[in-house]
């Protein structure tokens, strides 16, 4: 009898040890997790992790400027120009700096240049966009054309290349665009992005964009002429929410889209729309 209470309690014991050890760290993580959360709605504030939130991730010790120009150690061996047409494809070859499983490596990037034809890849190539407002009726102007990469006929804004041959810096190659694509000129015009800052387009892009707001242009009646595969249609009269509709719906592409939450938030600042 006593044998088997002895094997019975060791039995016993083992099995106690064998769900400890499974169930210790779903209960350290519940305690970690999930009471705090319930703590935090018992005070009146929900916890994050009974909504479907995305609680974004802010830093407070660093501010954006020095967050573009944070330190990193890839460092570009070198680019080729693999192909010249409309764009530009290059092939940037890096040295990404050692991870925790492996040494340093060379990889190897296809990038876009919006650029026809750069030979200075040293420097990022640079676009404008820009949003036009009018303060009596409060509604933009926008412009209506083909994109070849989605096949379709979407709205948008007056944007283009910043050409060194023809303009002085970006704030001039915003005004010849918005002449030639929605036939404006004039008005009070500002710079959405920090002085100096441009935005890089997408990951693989190397063209930054600078976006403007320019408010209570004039109508121009002989406008610069538009580019030889340019089709547009200008679109006046454009309400604040018709925008943010065709934003939701994907009718404007990313960087029009982004310009014109810019120029809206601004026009905000300014009390031109509550």
């Amino acid at each position: 009898f006593e044998f088997k209470t002895v094997v019975s309690l060791c039995s016993e014991t083992s099995y106690v040890s064998l769900t400890m050890s499974i169930f210790k760290p779903m209960i350290i993580r519940w305690i970690i997790f999930v009471v705090p959360a319930i703590v935090g709605t018992a005070d009146g504030v929900v916890g994050p992790n009974l909504k479907n939130e995305i609680v974004p991730s802010i830093s407070t010790t660093v501010s954006s400027q020095d967050g573009r120009n944070r330190p990193h150690n890839y460092k570009i061996l070198k680019d080729e120009i693999k192909y010249t047409g409309w764009r530009q494809i290059i092939r940037r070859t890096v040295l990404a700096p050692p991870r925790p499983h492996h040494g340093e490596k060379v990889i190897e990037f296809d990038i876009i240049d919006q650029s026809k034809s750069r030979n200075d890849l040293e420097n990022s190539s640079r676009a404008v966009i820009v949003f036009a407002w009018n303060s009596s009726t409060k509604t933009a102007t926008l412009i209506r054309e083909y994109m070849p990469a989605c096949h379709r006929i979407l709205n948008g804004l007056a944007a283009g290349i910043v050409e060194g041959d023809k303009h002085e810096d970006d704030l001039v190659a915003a005004r010849f665009e918005l002449e030639e694509e929605c036939h404006l000129g004039g008005g009070t015009w500002h710079r959405l992005t920090e002085e100096g800052i441009s935005v890089p387009m997408d990951k693989y892009v190397v063209t930054e964009v600078t976006p403007y707001l320019v408010i209570d242009p004039c109508h121009v009646p002989d406008p610069r002429p538009l580019d030889d595969e340019e089709d547009i249609e200008i679109i006046h009269g454009v309400t604040e929410e018709e925008i943010r509709q065709m934003i939701r719906e994907g009718d404007m592409n990313l960087v029009s889209a982004w310009a014109c939450l810019l120029a809206l938030d601004r026009l905000r600042e300014l009390g031109e729309i509550k």
